[in-house]
């Protein structure tokens, strides 16, 4: 069997996206705008998810409305997944999971 060795790609940086995101579940309860929203911000945000983008220029970015900007933001903070403290942003750490999650993840 031979096996098609591909040349590793390797970025100048990196940011985590903790799986917890589906497994607790936050892939059913958040719309792709607000899902597309935290993706932007964990990737932009410093060691620990700070950032600071403005209003505009994340909608230019995201190519979002002010509606869906707005109706995003207010997802994420709802849902505790990051504080927003203008002009900054923080990516908050992910709830840890119950233990019917981890028990779920054992069998």
């Amino acid at each position: 069997m031979t096996h098609n060795k591909q040349p590793r790609r390797w970025a100048r940086s990196y940011s985590i996206v903790d799986h917890q995101l589906i497994h607790a579940g936050f892939f059913h309860k958040l719309t792709p705008y607000a899902l597309g929203l935290y993706l932007f911000l964990v990737t932009v945000g410093d060691r620990c998810g700070k950032s600071f983008y403005s209003e505009i220029m994340i909608r230019n970015i995201l190519r979002f409305s002010k509606t869906t900007y707005d109706g995003a933001l207010d997802e994420l903070l709802r849902s505790r997944l990051i504080e927003f403290r203008p002009p900054y942003f923080w990516v908050l750490n992910l709830p840890l999971p119950d233990s019917k999650q981890i028990n779920s993840f054992l069998s």
